[in-house]
């Protein structure tokens, strides 16, 4: 669970939403005690709606070319 909080964490720092977690979407090796969140389908970056940009990292090159998706 702690895994999968700190996934959650590091994609709302980004300003990412996944907004399709559900067991199946999160794969964990109990070995190595990594888990992945997969399945980025329906996932939204905040947008801003006053400059239409990025809310978070509007900067960062691989920010900018996910909101051109």
């Amino acid at each position: 669970m702690f895994t999968l909080l700190s996934a959650v964490e590091h994609l709302a720092e980004w300003g990412v939403m996944h907004r399709d977690i559900k067991p199946t979407n999160f794969l964990y090796d109990p070995t190595t005690h990594t888990g992945l969140l997969i399945d980025f389908g329906l996932s939204e970056l905040e947008i801003d709606q006053m400059t239409g940009k990025p809310k978070r990292h509007a900067d960062n090159p691989q920010v900018q070319r996910i909101a051109q998706l």
